[in-house]
């Protein structure tokens, strides 16, 4: 969910930043129109009806993407929009440009906007997008040739479409083939990045019962460890429970090694589902088993270690004669201040090792030093 929110705030940012340059480059033009405008090529009035339509065009735009609104629509970005939009108004300081050479700084700047459409536009579209700037141009030539021909050389202007015809062509095809780069660059990290995950998977799960593997339960127990080390100690404490399946080998023995993987499997999924939200389990090894209870007491890890223990032993394996029953054992030792985890965890498997000694299928807690005994009571 983070990840996904921060794509999208960083979607958006990038959103905004190509306003900006969009708005630049409108900025840009007015500034030009402006040096027109005090040598005497533009009436002044025309240069204001330029900005104030520019301006309440990139404010509207600033608004729609700020409130989100274009995540509704099929160009989020208001690419095209921006492009088409800007246009009409880039058109009509053309027509009122005195000096018929000044058009060409006009055009060129439009066309400043189809490198834009190239970030996010495909061949098509480019295509449309630039026959549109080549219509919007031939309606200034032709208002031009019925309102004002003493400013317009048509043999001229004809020369000037065809040469903008094939600019914005080619801007169009090299657009689409950078664009197609760069679609290509984002599915190549697409894929790495998948790549990534499943290399990260292969080297922090078990393939078989998908738990944790040792190397991830060690890292997960370092992580614990030094949260617990910043906790009271009379207060909750980090618990370990070692835990064993019995006579594992007998059932490989008996039954085969495919019987034995099912019986892995079926003992993990009951591990994951009985322990509570914030406790830990990996697989630490064959058919032995890391659990760990976070903020807890001895008390209530044996409690949650006896419970383990109980689906465990109702569990009915497939692969196995009905009478068989899998069973586990399990050692639950406490996290002392002090103790290194390699202490802790020696403790929990003697405890584990006890277990096994007293019968199996039962949890034995590793005993409290009398000095941490006193300080509890």
């Amino acid at each position: 969910m983070e990840t996904a929110t921060t794509n999208f705030d960083r979607a958006q940012a990038l959103r905004l930043q190509r306003l900006g340059w969009g708005f630049a480059v409108q900025a840009s033009l007015f500034l030009i129109l402006a040096s027109a405008t005090a040598m005497g090529h533009l009436d002044g009035s025309r240069l204001w009806h330029y900005g104030a339509v520019t301006l309440v065009l990139n404010v509207a735009y600033l608004v729609i993407i700020r409130t989100g609104l274009n995540l509704r629509l099929r160009d989020p970005s208001l690419t095209g929009a921006q492009v088409m939009l800007s246009l009409p108004a880039a058109c009509y300081v053309m027509y009122h440009l005195e000096v018929p050479q000044l058009r060409i700084t006009v055009v060129l700047m439009a066309t400043v906007g189809m490198l834009f459409a190239a970030l996010a536009f495909d061949t098509r579209r480019l295509i449309l997008l630039g026959a549109y700037h080549v219509l919007m141009y031939v309606l200034v030539i032709l208002a031009l040739i019925q309102w004002a021909p003493e400013r317009i050389t048509p043999s001229v202007e004809i020369t000037v479409v065809v040469a903008y015809s094939v600019v914005l062509l080619l801007i169009a095809l090299l657009g689409s083939f950078i664009a197609g780069l760069r679609h290509k660059l984002r599915d190549r990290n697409r894929e790495l990045k998948a790549a990534m995950a499943e290399l990260e998977d292969l080297a922090t799960r078990d393939p078989l019962t998908r738990l944790p593997n040792r190397r991830a339960v060690m890292e997960h127990l370092a992580h614990e460890s030094s949260r617990a080390a910043r906790r009271t100690p009379l207060e909750q404490s980090l618990c370990l429970c070692m835990a064993d399946i019995d006579l594992f080998k007998d059932i490989n023995d008996t039954y085969g090694h495919q019987a034995g993987d099912n019986v892995l499997c079926a003992v993990s999924d009951a591990l994951q589902t009985t322990l509570r939200q914030g406790d830990f389990v990996g697989r630490f090894g064959g058919e032995e088993f890391l659990l760990m209870f976070p903020e807890s007491t001895r008390e209530g890890a044996a409690i949650a270690a006896e419970r383990v223990r109980s689906a465990i032993a109702a569990l009915r394996i497939d692969d196995l004669p009905p009478e068989t029953q899998v069973t586990i054992s399990l050692g639950v030792a406490v996290h002392r201040p002090g103790d290194t985890v390699d202490d802790t965890l020696r403790r929990a498997d003697q405890a584990l090792y006890a277990a096994k000694e007293g019968g199996r299928n039962r949890v034995v807690v590793a005993e409290t030093p009398p000095e941490l005994s006193a300080e509890r009571a």
